[in-house]
C-alpha cells in the first residue's frame, strides 16, 4: 500500500507569559478551514509562517500559532512527497518524534520567535512549561480505501502509540474509543502523544482542535499551580490564629481574593476561547481530546481548589468580623468601666 501526500507534523507548545497582546501583532488570525464548521474562537490566535526548514533529512515548513492567553504553538510539518510506501511511512513515524534533536530544534526556534514577538509578551515566564504531540497525516491511499477499511488496513496501534509491539485486544478497544470519522473520506485516531489523520481534502481541523486542548492544558496547569501555592501555607498560618493579628489576616484575605479573581477570570476566558455550537463531530473530538490529555480532569481539580479557597476566604472573613465585634464589645465595656470609675471618683 502507498500513502498519498503523507506528512508528519511535530508540535511543541510553550506557555510563555500571562498574556500576549495579539492586537499589537500585525499577523493574520487563524480560522478552521472546514466550510461547514460552526467552531468559533473567542479571540482567534495569530498565525505566522516561519519558513522552510530541514530536519533529519526531511524538508518541511515551520509555523507558529500565538494564543492571547500566553501560549505559543510551534509545528514543523514535514512533507514526505506525493506518495510513500506504508512501510517507509511507518519507520519515519516511529523514528522522527523520538529523534533526540527535536528538543534542541524547537528550543532554538523558540528563541528566534521571541525576537519576533518583541514586547507583546505580558508577564513573561523565565521557564515556560511545554506540551508536545505529533500528527501523522495522509490524504489517501493507493489502492483507494474508504475510512472504515483504511482503519483496518493500517497498523493504527503502532502508529498512534509509537511502539512496534503485538498489542493486546484491550489496547485496540481503547483506541477504538478515540476513533472518529464524519464521512468515509476522513478519519481521526487520537493517542496520548500522536494523532493519526486521514482527510481526502487535506484539511487539518482535527489537529488544530487537539492543539487547542494542549494549549488549554498548559494554561490550566499554570493556574492550578498558582492555586496550589496559594493554599500551601494557609493551614499553618491559620493555625496561629490570634484576635490581635487583624492586619495579618486582612493581608491573607486580600491575597486569596486576588488569586480567586485571577483564576476565575482565566477559566472564564478559556471557556470562551473556543466554542462548538452545532457540530456533533467536532464536539465529540474536542471532548475526547480534553478527556484523553487530562484537560478535563485538571479543570475539575482547579475548580475544587477554587472552592476550597472560597471556603477559606469566607472563614477568614467571618473570623475578622468576630474579632471586630469582640473589639467593639471590649471598647464598650472599657468605656462603661471608665465612666463608672469616673463617677465613683467624682463622688468622693
Amino acid at each position: 500500500m502507498r500513502l498519498l501526500s503523507p506528512k508528519i507534523a511535530l508540535y511543541r507548545l510553550f506557555d510563555l507569559a500571562d498574556e500576549i497582546d495579539l492586537a499589537a501583532l500585525d499577523l493574520p488570525r487563524y480560522r478552521l478551514r472546514r466550510a461547514r464548521s460552526p467552531v468559533r474562537y473567542g479571540q482567534p490566535p495569530a498565525e505566522l509562517r516561519l519558513g522552510e526548514r530541514r530536519f533529519a533529512g526531511q524538508s518541511g515548513t515551520l509555523w507558529a500559532r500565538v494564543y492571547s492567553f500566553g501560549v505559543v504553538a510551534l509545528r514543523l510539518v514535514l512533507d514526505l512527497g506525493e506518495d510513500l510506501p506504508l512501510r517507509d511511512f511507518r519507520e519515519l513515524a516511529l523514528a522522527l518524534p523520538e529523534d533526540p534533536r527535536v528538543a534542541d530544534f524547537f528550543a532554538t526556534e523558540l528563541e528566534g520567535l521571541k525576537g519576533v514577538l518583541g514586547g507583546v509578551l505580558e508577564g513573561p515566564f523565565p521557564e515556560p512549561a511545554e506540551e508536545e504531540f505529533t500528527v501523522l497525516f495522509l490524504a489517501g491511499t493507493e489502492p483507494a480505501l474508504p475510512a472504515s477499511r483504511l482503519y483496518q488496513a493500517l497498523p493504527v496501534a503502532e502508529l498512534v502509540l509509537g511502539e512496534r509491539e503485538r498489542f493486546a485486544p484491550g489496547v485496540q478497544r481503547e483506541l477504538d474509543r478515540y476513533r472518529f470519522a464524519y464521512t468515509e473520506e476522513d478519519l481521526a485516531v487520537l493517542g496520548y502523544e500522536r494523532v493519526l489523520l486521514y482527510d481526502s481534502e487535506g484539511i487539518w481541523d482535527v489537529a488544530d482542535l487537539v492543539e487547542f486542548v494542549h494549549a488549554e492544558l498548559l494554561e490550566l496547569g499554570y493556574y492550578d499551580g498558582v492555586l496550589a501555592r496559594a493554599l500551601l501555607d494557609l493551614p499553618d498560618e491559620l493555625a496561629r490564629y490570634s484576635p490581635w493579628r487583624y492586619r495579618h489576616y486582612e493581608r491573607i484575605r486580600r491575597r486569596l481574593m486576588q488569586v480567586h479573581a485571577e483564576v476565575t477570570e482565566v477559566r472564564s476566558r478559556l471557556a470562551e476561547s473556543l466554542k462548538v455550537t452545532e457540530d456533533f463531530f467536532y464536539a465529540r473530538v474536542l471532548e475526547a481530546a480534553a478527556e484523553l490529555y487530562g484537560a478535563m480532569e485538571l479543570s475539575r481539580a482547579t475548580a475544587e481548589k477554587l472552592a476550597v479557597l472560597s471556603s477559606l476566604y469566607q472563614m477568614i472573613t467571618e473570623e475578622q468580623n468576630f474579632a471586630r465585634a469582640q473589639a467593639v464589645e471590649v471598647g464598650i465595656f472599657a468605656l462603661i468601666l471608665f465612666e463608672v470609675l469616673r463617677a465613683l471618683w467624682g463622688g468622693r
